[in-house]
């Protein structure tokens, strides 16, 4: 099934042969500039090495990428055959949930295009609206003249919004012509007015000058466009107002758009797309979602006796006016309006006199944690999960609450990290959403641990847990009793506490707006405070899991469970599904203390271990619903596939087919209707690159040979970009002095080892190579440890800070040691 939004030159190949007896390069002759192929290549791209590598070598001469499925496609032979090619655009692409009659699920594909309708643009005078606010802070200053008088602060919003409303023009976008020089657009009338007088005379020599002349035309516009495109790309990154047009035309063009909702589909199972109908459907289940949750009383967070702290009635640090003005500046400036049509963008322009009388607003906020109205209220967006058709419990709600708010919050929110800096209430096994704790550090942790314990010859299990809508079930009362319960001041409480409750949104899709409905739980997804909070919440989790290994990386929970050392291995395997279930025992308490489910569909077990074969138990969360935790071979955890013996074949081939979308996009690309190689280049640099980038943490544990092909394939797809696919590596790399990824990968190192000088992530990855090194010494007999014996199965290991500079053999001559190296980098903040 195929929406095609307005209809433009597009050509759509359906490809279903009963028996293949040709090759693929008889489809070239189809392939035009706008190609989209669908159909059952009966070729899995993750499976199917050989025919995998034939097919992607034809669609890659002809800048095709390929768009699949989450999942297998095939009910016959579980394999993901049926997707699409496109060298056109973004393209969404899902299998059809519903019952088929067929062997293959059904393929729902949406094909973006361009309305023939007549949209409106707009263009807002912001030198006006600057100049109006400045001429009004006298009389502004006036009417706020009081610490409680919120009535004139809603007086104040509404000035600003309808402001910016009779500032703002709207004209049709389909007139809309770029601007080009006067003599220029002479010259094109000129020749406009002869062309009409051929017509009218009907003469041959007139019409061969006319034909020169518009041959002239045309170099001046393409030399004028050009130039145009070169002084875009030499201020793309100044604070220039083209350098944001730029940035905005590519990331429409080459960034994925499937988070955008395009249907929702209803209890009956019917599709609906009119936006009226999508937004009464969805208010209905969210206003049902966050209602208020029903929690069994008396409960420890809340019902216990309360524990006084030294620091019990410390105050709100005030706010001075220049930590207000700072915060506005630090603040993003996005043009999305909130419920009372004020965006972040509109402080550019309002003069800064005014936060002096807005100032003691925010410390009456502090000081007595009140709220006006208007910060209690937010405009709602749905986002798509992974299906841009899907029901709405698949939709991600983001809250685009208050703008004034928001800076309220950033203000708070600096204050409040302090508190949890000083008591030190944030664990060193949670990050995300926390200076200097790394994402690419918690998979590096996660790894040394599996590497550490398959060492020792144990069966590991992995436990992915996925908490069910995590941000979206905070249980209010029991959030604010846990905080004065881990020491937080009581004015910090109550702040958060008026922050969270009686707050109300509507949704908005396509301009259509629902109805008003309360918010009796969760923190509003968009704001800066709702993860640290979260995370708050959420800090003692390693405690309750009985200080099993885990990592936290937000609300992305694992758990490392492994066999007791120094057994045999079979009653290693019992004491291994002994620990299993305890796990995931505490983990069900805990889950029902802090009233937050966990998502069995999106939980799962992996099994890793030296010896051949599986567990033979199960693992079941809930004994009473007899839910049973699957075991599968590889998952998907933080951006990274990881398998059960920690192979990366599958992350890289994903990878690849990431790049081929975005090569084929750049190639597509046009700006000011001409393109040029330093375009490309920019936008392989911009767009492209950092998929290469993502692998670099990981670069150390590929093998040689997977080294190699992912350098060569980094060479490829540039010049692919570039049209240069008949030099060779080494050649285009010393022509255009292009770095090869090994090289980039060890730059990357040397500034990842430097960084950890200063960070906490930096010890505890020195605290497992030291383990590690404690682990070898004990090994070769240097020392015993009571009641532990050595087994003959334990094997050498290596920690992967170690492997990473072996690894590269731009290091392979250097005379500074790893070990030199590592005492540098990481020592330095410990003599600190």
């Amino acid at each position: 099934m195929i929406f095609l939004h307005y209809t433009k030159y597009f050509r759509i190949i359906v490809y279903a042969p009963q028996s293949k007896t040709w090759k693929w390069i008889n489809l070239s002759s189809f392939i035009t500039d706008n190609t989209a192929i669908f159909g059952d290549f009966n070729v899995d791209l993750f499976e199917d090495d050989a025919l995998a590598d034939e097919l992607l070598s034809w669609a890659d001469s002809h800048f095709l990428a390929p768009y699949t499925t989450d999942g297998p496609t095939s009910l016959r032979s579980n394999r993901n055959i049926d997707y699409a090619f496109t060298n056109w655009n973004n393209i969404g692409i899902q299998s059809y949930k519903g019952a088929t009659k067929s062997d293959h699920k059904l393929i729902i594909s949406i094909v973006p295009f361009s309305s023939n309708k007549s949209h409106k643009g707009k263009n807002t005078h912001w030198k006006v609206f600057s100049i109006f606010i400045e001429f009004t802070f006298s009389f502004w200053s006036k009417q706020i003249n009081s610490l409680t008088d919120w009535a004139s602060y809603d007086e104040y919003v509404r000035f600003i919004a309808l402001l910016s409303l009779r500032c703002t023009t709207y004209f049709d976008l389909n007139k809309y012509r770029s601007a080009i020089p006067p003599e220029l657009r002479s010259f094109l009338s000129y020749i406009r007015a002869l062309s009409f007088r051929q017509l009218k005379l009907k003469c041959p020599h007139l019409r061969k000058t006319i034909n020169s002349l518009r041959n002239v035309a045309k170099k001046e516009l393409k030399f004028f466009f050009s130039n145009k495109l070169d002084l875009s790309l030499k201020y793309r990154n100044s604070s220039l107002p083209d350098a944001n047009a730029f940035w905005f035309k590519c990331k429409n063009h080459l960034k994925p758009s499937t988070s955008s909702l395009r249907g929702i589909i209803n209890s009956n199972g019917k599709l609906v797309n009119d936006p009226q109908e999508m937004c009464n459907i969805t208010a209905d289940f969210y206003e049902s979602f966050f209602k208020k949750p029903d929690v069994v009383r008396p409960h420890p967070y809340v019902d216990a006796p309360q524990i006084n702290f030294d620091d019990e009635n410390e105050e709100i640090t005030p706010i001075t006016i220049d930590e207000l003005l700072n915060t506005v500046h630090s603040i993003r400036k996005k043009k999305s309006f909130d419920a009372h049509g004020i965006s972040s963008f509109m402080f550019k322009f309002i003069d800064q006199n005014h936060w002096s009388f807005l100032l003691p607003l925010f410390n009456h906020s502090f000081q007595t944690a009140f709220f006006p109205t208007n910060w209690k209220e937010s405009r709602m967006i749905l986002l798509a999960k992974k299906d841009p058709i899907c029901s709405p419990n698949s939709t991600r709600p983001i809250s685009l609450i208050d703008c004034f708010q928001k800076v309220c919050e950033k203000l708070f929110l600096s204050r409040f990290q302090s508190i949890l800096f000083r008591k030190g209430i944030l664990p060193d096994y949670q990050s995300g959403f926390r200076e200097r704790f790394r994402l690419q550090t918690r998979v590096i942790l996660f790894l040394e641990d599996m590497f550490s314990l398959l060492a020792n010859s144990s069966p590991v299990a992995s436990v992915f847990i996925d908490f069910k809508n995590a941000f979206d079930q905070l249980w209010f009362l029991g959030c604010i009793s846990k905080l004065k319960r881990l020491g937080i001041p009581s004015s910090y409480c109550k702040w958060i506490e008026s922050w969270l409750v009686k707050r109300k949104c509507f949704i908005e899709i396509n301009s259509k707006r629902s109805k008003w409905f309360s918010i009796e739980k969760g923190g509003p997804q968009g704001s800066v405070l709702t993860p640290i909070i979260f995370i708050t919440f959420h800090s003692d989790i390693g405690i309750s899991l009985n200080n099993n290994i885990i990592h936290l990386f937000a609300d992305d929970l694992v758990g490392v469970i492994s066999g007791q050392m120094g057994i045999k291995y079979s009653t290693q395997c019992l004491d291994f599904e002994k620990r299993c279930k305890q796990f995931i025992d505490y983990l069900e308490y805990y889950s029902v203390l802090t009233n937050q489910p966990v998502n069995l569909e999106k939980s799962v077990v992996m099994f890793s271990a030296r010896a051949i074969g599986y567990p033979n138990f199960d693992i079941y969360f809930n004994d009473h619903t007899h839910t049973k935790l699957e075991w599968v071979s590889e998952f998907n955890y933080l951006g990274y596939t990881i398998s059960s013996k920690l192979g990366w074949s599958k992350l890289l081939k994903s990878t690849k087919i990431k790049i081929r979308q975005r090569i084929s996009l750049i190639k597509s690309f046009k700006l000011f209707e001409c393109t040029s190689p330093s375009l490309r280049k920019t936008l392989f640099s911009s767009f492209v690159l950092p998929l290469f980038t993502w692998i670099y943490p990981i670069f150390p544990l590929l093998s040689k040979k997977q080294q190699d092909d992912l350098s060569h394939y980094y060479s490829t797809s540039l010049r692919r970009a570039l049209f240069c696919l008949h030099w060779n590596d080494i050649l285009f790399s010393f022509a255009l002095d292009e770095k090869m990824l090994i090289d980039r990968c060890a730059s990357y190192w040397n500034n990842f080892l430097i960084s950890f000088a200063d960070s906490i992530d930096g010890t505890l990855l020195f605290e497992k190579a030291n383990f590690t090194e404690f682990r070898k010494s004990w090994l070769n007999g240097e020392f015993a440890i009571n009641c532990l014996r050595k087994s003959k199965r334990y094997v050498e290991h290596v920690s992967i800070i170690e492997k990473s500079f072996p690894g590269f053999p731009r290091f392979q001559n250097n005379p500074q040691t790893y070990s030199t190296r590592l005492m540098n980098c990481l020592f330095l903040r410990i003599s600190q």
